[in-house]
């Protein structure tokens, strides 16, 4: 009993590891929240501190216990702690009370009367706090002229005389501190904020390791790309020139070049299982890297074979052509040749990488459901079968619009590309069950843009894709919402 107990903890724990990058890249993406609720926090405390604060004044007088008979210091000082207490019971007596009502006018004596021994002294200290601080200078006054009154019998064969007069308190014992306040309450709230996204992302059921592909999703891992620096030195970055992440570009990390070998390579496999050759790359959502992952494919599958297509299929923000470095004139658009303008030779355009042939454009047309489906697009796919190895389409993310789905349709297989952390698993198995309900082979998932604390000079978790896709519709909203845990 106590085995299988053991064995569910530990299989708990391999299935929620905490991968600490996504979840520092979760809280860092919410700085801007953490700074406004501290902010919020802070100002709210300043003005509760002003607002509540009451300030309170406090005087005080020393009295010396002495003999009634007149002979120096009280004889026994081994009972002043009792003295004290007697002297305390005293001055809050209802006695004194209704002579402090009396003397001051007041139906209720609002201030709070201590006394205490100094030290091992026969020194005793009352000291009076109110709100006003003339309110306690009187009220001591009025004890010390009147507690002798009823405390003759009380205090035995002692005195109380007093050595220092009180007055009147000019600024209050607790001084208002509202910028201490704030202060502790800005940290505070920034703490709770950062544990709040915290919580909120290790409770968010996203991909986050390569191993959760197969356990999260309805399909197979075709391996993990890390991340790749868009800006490859600082002139880049002060200049934002950013080049296309290609597994050819000499400053491409080692790691990033081989997981994309790799992923070529499985790719290969499954392909030559199943005999296919047209094969749809997509996405869930814009900003995952798909493109760059689909270019880098194509190229790698190019070297080994030399017979690639690679169709950008993304009419609506065509990237193809700025990844691959080509110069689209008008009269090769595939956009065109899909109105019936162009024949199939005139789209087909060699690229800078051998064996590798590219079909695309660079303008964008948002009728694309429609070129798509009219049939010019199959045809396309259909002469290019026999005379290339493979064909590899570029789709736009599947779950913003439908053109990813009437690719498949003409396809042999479907490619997922995710990032790190940023779709839930359940509507990627929800984009996956759409593409097996038409009957489309699902060949695997590539969880991109990849960062863990192992692989950190190669890895990280950051928009990968260099040419994002900008707003096709609500569905564009996705990542921002559960990115900060909506």
């Amino acid at each position: 009993m106590e085995k299988n107990a053991n064995d569910n903890i530990t299989q708990y724990w391999n299935e929620n590891k905490l991968e600490p990058v996504t979840l520092i890249h979760d809280i860092l993406v919410n700085w801007w929240v953490i700074l406004l609720g501290a902010i919020t926090a802070a100002m709210i405390a300043f003005v509760a501190s002003n607002m509540l604060y009451v300030p309170q004044y406090t005087t005080s007088a020393t009295f010396a216990a002495v003999s009634r008979s007149g002979a120096g210091s009280y004889s026994s000082l081994g009972n002043a702690n009792s003295m004290a207490e007697t002297f305390g019971k005293i001055i809050k007596s209802s006695s004194m009370q209704k002579i402090l009502q009396k003397e001051l006018g007041k139906n209720e004596i609002d201030a709070d009367i201590q006394t205490s021994l100094v030290g091992e002294t026969n020194l005793l200290e009352l000291r009076v706090t109110s709100s006003s601080p003339r309110e306690a200078f009187d009220v001591i006054n009025t004890i010390m002229e009147h507690y002798s009154d009823i405390s003759y019998y009380s205090l035995g064969s002692a005195i109380l005389e007093p050595l220092q007069e009180p007055g009147i308190p000019l600024s209050p014992t607790n001084p208002l501190n509202a910028n201490s306040m704030s202060k502790k309450a800005f940290l505070g709230a920034g703490v709770l904020l950062v544990l709040l996204f915290a919580v909120l992302s290790y409770l968010k059921d996203t991909v986050k390791r390569e191993d959760e592909v197969e356990s999260k999703l309805d399909a197979k891992s075709l391996g993990a790309i890390p991340f790749e620096y868009k800006y490859k030195s600082i002139s880049d970055l002060i200049h934002r020139k950013k080049e296309g992440l290609l597994i050819n570009n000499p400053l491409a990390g080692f790691d990033f070049v081989e997981s994309n070998k790799k992923m070529a390579s499985r790719v290969e496999y499954q392909m030559e299982e199943s005999k296919a050759k047209v094969l749809v790359v997509t996405s869930v959502s814009e900003n995952e890297g798909k493109s760059t992952a689909a270019a880098n494919l194509a190229i790698t599958l190019a070297e080994k074979s030399g017979r690639v297509v690679i169709i950008d299929g993304d009419l609506r923000r065509p990237s193809q052509f700025l990844l691959l470095g080509k110069r689209v004139p008008e009269e090769k658009e595939l956009g065109e040749y899909l109105k019936g303008n162009l024949q199939m030779r005139d789209v087909l355009m060699e690229s800078n990488f051998p064996g590798l042939i590219y079909i695309g454009g660079k303008n964008c047309y948002s009728s694309s459901t429609e070129l798509v489906q009219n049939g010019k697009l199959e045809e396309l796919i259909k002469q290019l079968r026999s005379q290339v190895d493979y064909i590899i389409i570029d789709s736009p993310p599947a779950g913003i619009i439908g053109d990813s789905e009437i690719y498949a349709s003409y396809a042999d297989a479907v490619m997922l590309v995710s990032r790190q952390n940023y779709i839930l698993a359940e509507d990627i198995n929800d984009t996956l069950d759409r593409f097996r309900d038409l009957k489309c082979r699902v060949i695997g998932v590539v969880l991109n843009g990849v960062m863990t604390f192992g692989g950190f000079t190669s890895a990280a978790v950051g928009k990968y894709s260099k040419y994002g896709y900008g707003r096709y519709g609500k569905y564009a909203k996705y990542t921002k919402m559960h990115r900060n845990g909506e």
